[in-house]
């Protein structure tokens, strides 16, 4: 299964044989369940992950226990789950788990860095992805200046609705709350005032976005 799945990864082609060999016998999959722990810095490097199935979320927790999503990862996409998200400049702790049940390939930290020595194209591999990670805590950090509650929420279910093309998503407002990095009391009243707009309209565990040219209006 790992080897045909080694292709996927972008650096591939660049490969020589040898470190084609290196990485098919090094690299595994990991299997996780929604709501699991996938990465803390207290259980050390991890490595680099391709998300082949699922979805999962990377997040800040404050002092008082509450998490602020900074970025999610769908299949296809990538992250380094190293120490701060390979961003050693980056002095606060992330972690990660899984926002659904997810399937994940792995390639650990020493097999990765050993490639990223010896090869050009996986060096510069390394450095965009950082810098996409980067680009996606800027863009968070942005949204909790700039946007209200309003506006970051209407954002977030645009986002949803396009990944999962479906104008129905089914989310908890607890959940929202932790992607939005608000509370879920504060969550509750705007999407209270957004059905009453007739913007969406929500059921148990259930939002049907009735009205998306207006709910764009709102980022303006």
């Amino acid at each position: 299964m790992v080897p045909n799945q080694i292709e996927m990864l972008p650096f591939f082609p660049n490969l020589t044989g040898e470190e084609k060999d290196y990485l098919r016998k090094n690299m595994r999959t990991l299997e996780f369940q929604v709501g699991d722990l996938i990465y803390t810095p207290a259980k050390g490097s991890l490595g680099m992950v391709l998300v082949l199935k699922g979805g999962v979320r990377a997040y800040l927790t404050s002092e008082e226990g509450k998490k602020a999503t900074i970025f999610r990862l769908r299949e296809g996409e990538f992250c380094m789950l190293t120490m701060s998200c390979a961003m050693s400049q980056i002095t606060f702790d992330v972690e990660v788990e899984a926002s659904e049940d997810c399937s994940l390939l792995l390639l650990p930290t020493d097999v990765f860095a050993k490639v990223e020595q010896e090869n050009i194209y996986v060096k510069n591999f390394s450095l965009e992805l950082m810098m996409e990670r980067m680009s996606s805590l800027v863009e968070g950090v942005q949204q909790m200046m700039f946007l209200n509650l309003e506006q970051r929420l209407a954002s977030y279910l645009l986002d949803e609705s396009s990944q999962r093309k479906s104008d129905t998503l089914h989310l908890t407002q607890e959940e929202i709350a932790e992607n939005i990095g608000s509370a879920r009391e504060a969550v509750s009243r705007t999407l209270k005032r957004m059905k009453e707009k007739e913007l969406i309209s929500v059921g148990r565990g259930c939002i049907h976005l009735l009205d998306k040219k207006d709910l764009y209006a709102l980022l303006q």
